[in-house]
C-alpha cells in the first residue's frame, strides 16, 4: 500500500475521538462511526450518564500531541489535579497518605481528573458533522479488491445494522470491551471473569454530611484495606448537572472507576457525591446478587461491613439505592502477536481491564497517539500498524496485569499477605524511599 490512507474509526469514545484528532492533525483522512446517538456533548444539561476519568501523564501527553491548541487549553482549564490518596483500615485508622503532586509540573506531564462528558466534548473540537457519524451500529467488515479510498490498492468495507456501508483503506476498532471488530479479527480473544465482584454506590454530600464525615473520605481517594478478603474504595466527585437514567452500569470500567452515578433523577446543578466501591470474591455473595435491586444490594454490603467504622457504615446505609449496582470484574488476557493487516484495535477493544488499579482511559489515549503518529510517519500503513501493535501489546499487557493484581489483592483471602502489606504502608508513611519504591511511576 502506498499513498494517504483513509481510516474508518469504529467507536466514538475517548480512544476513537483522540485517534481522529491525531489523524486530523497529521492531515490523514478518517471518519468516525458511533453506534449511539449524538450526545450533545457541548451542553451541560445533556442526557446520558457521566463519570470521572483519571488520566495519567502518558494520557496527558497523548492529548497534548493530538488536540488542537485551543482544545488542549480548554482541557487543562477544566480538569482537576490527580489529588491525594489515602490508605486506611476498616476502622479509618490511617496507614499512609500520598500527598497531591506538587504544583509546577507541565500539564502534559501531570495526572488529571475530568468529567467523561467534558472530555468527549473537547475531543469533538473541530470534528464537523460529516466526520463523526452517529446511529451507525457496526456489524462486520470485509476486505475488498481494487483501489482503496486513498488509492492504495485493496480496502475495507464496514457494514452497519441499518444496511449502510462505509469504505476505507484501514479500519481501527475503538468499540469498547465488547468489541465486534475484535470478535471478527481475533475471535479467540475473549474477556474472562476474574471471580471478583464489586458493588458500587453513591451518597450525595450535602452540607451536613460533608461536615460530619471524616476528612479522609471527603478530601481524598481512599482505599479501605481490611485483614480479610474484601476492600472498599471511596472517592469524592463533583458532578455537573446531567440526566441519568436508572439501570446497571454498562461496564466495570464505568462503575468501578469510582465516578459513575448509575441512576436517579435529573440533576439541575453541580453536586458533590461520595462514590464507594465494595470489592470481594464473587463466590462470597448471594447467588442471586446480579438480580437484586439497589436496596437489597445495599443491605448485603451493609451486613458485611457492620463492624467497620460508623462513617463507612453510614456511607453505605444512606447511599441512594438507585445508584447501587453490581459490577462483574472482567479482563481480556494478553493476546499473542497476530499477523498485521489493515484492521487494528485500540483502547478497551484490546486492553479490556478491571478499573481497580487500571488505566483504561490513559491506555486508550496512548494507543491513539501512537497509531496516528506511526501512520503519519510511515509510507506503508500496514508496516505502521505492525509497529503500533508490537508496542501497544507490550504496554497494554502491563496495564492489564497491574489492574488484575490490584483487583485480586483486594479480594485475596491470604491474611498474612494482607497484614504484611498494611505494615508496609505504615512503614512507608515514615520512609520516603520505601514510599517511592512501593508507588513508583507505573508508566501511566
Amino acid at each position: 500500500m502506498t499513498g494517504t490512507p483513509h481510516v474508518l474509526i469504529i467507536g466514538g469514545g475517548i480512544g476513537g475521538l483522540c485517534l481522529a484528532q491525531g489523524l486530523r492533525k497529521a492531515g490523514l483522512g478518517f471518519a468516525v462511526y458511533e453506534r449511539g446517538p449524538a450526545r450533545l456533548d457541548d451542553r451541560d444539561d445533556a442526557d446520558g450518564d457521566d463519570h470521572r476519568v483519571r488520566i495519567g501523564p502518558q494520557g496527558a501527553r497523548a492529548l497534548y500531541a493530538c488536540l488542537p491548541p485551543e482544545a488542549w487549553e480548554e482541557f487543562t482549564a477544566g480538569a482537576e489535579g490527580g489529588g491525594r490518596s489515602a490508605f486506611v483500615t476498616e476502622r479509618l485508622r490511617e496507614l499512609l497518605v500520598l500527598p497531591q503532586p506538587a504544583a509546577g509540573a507541565a500539564p502534559q506531564h501531570s495526572t488529571h481528573s475530568t468529567s467523561a462528558r467534558a472530555l468527549r466534548r473537547i475531543l469533538l473540537t473541530g470534528l464537523d458533522g460529516h466526520l463523526v457519524h452517529y446511529d451507525r451500529e457496526f456489524t462486520r467488515y470485509e476486505h475488498t479488491e481494487g483501489d482503496g479510498a486513498g488509492g492504495m490498492g485493496g480496502g475495507i468495507r464496514a457494514h452497519f445494522a441499518d444496511g449502510s456501508t462505509a469504505y476505507g483503506d484501514l479500519l481501527a476498532g475503538a468499540d469498547g470491551a465488547d468489541s465486534r471488530v475484535r470478535g471478527q479479527l481475533l475471535p479467540h480473544a475473549v474477556r474472562a471473569d476474574t471471580l471478583v465482584l464489586a458493588v458500587t454506590g453513591s451518597l450525595e454530600l450535602t452540607g451536613a454530611r460533608a461536615d460530619e464525615l471524616p476528612e479522609p473520605l471527603t478530601a481524598a481517594s481512599t482505599s479501605v484495606l481490611t485483614p480479610r478478603s474484601d476492600a472498599m474504595f471511596c472517592t469524592a466527585r463533583h458532578v455537573t448537572a446531567a440526566g441519568w437514567r436508572g439501570g446497571f452500569a454498562r461496564s466495570a470500567g464505568a462503575a468501578a472507576d469510582l465516578g459513575l452515578y448509575a441512576g436517579g433523577p435529573l440533576l439541575a446543578r453541580t453536586r458533590s457525591h461520595l462514590v464507594w466501591t465494595y470489592v470481594a470474591k464473587a463466590a462470597t455473595f448471594p447467588r442471586e446478587v446480579a438480580h437484586l435491586d439497589g436496596k437489597a444490594l445495599r443491605a448485603v454490603v451493609a451486613e458485611r461491613i457492620a463492624d467497620w467504622h460508623p462513617a463507612l457504615v453510614r456511607l453505605v446505609a444512606e447511599a441512594d439505592p438507585e445508584t447501587v449496582v453490581p459490577v462483574r470484574m472482567l479482563a481480556l488476557a494478553p493476546v499473542d502477536a497476530w499477523t498485521p493487516g489493515p484492521v487494528t484495535l485500540l483502547g478497551d477493544a484490546i486492553h479490556g481491564m478491571p478499573a481497580l488499579g487500571g488505566s483504561g482511559a490513559t491506555t486508550a489515549l496512548r494507543d491513539a497517539r501512537l497509531l496516528s503518529r506511526l501512520l503519519a510517519r510511515r509510507r506503508d500503513p500496514v508496516r505502521a500498524i505492525a509497529a503500533y501493535e508490537s508496542e501497544m501489546r507490550a504496554y497494554g499487557a502491563e496495564a492489564v496485569m497491574r489492574s488484575l493484581r490490584t483487583t485480586r489483592s483486594a479480594a485475596s483471602d491470604n491474611r498474612l499477605a494482607r497484614t504484611l502489606f498494611r505494615g508496609v504502608l505504615r512503614t512507608a508513611a515514615h520512609s520516603g524511599w520505601l514510599r517511592d519504591a512501593v508507588f513508583r511511576d507505573t508508566g501511566e
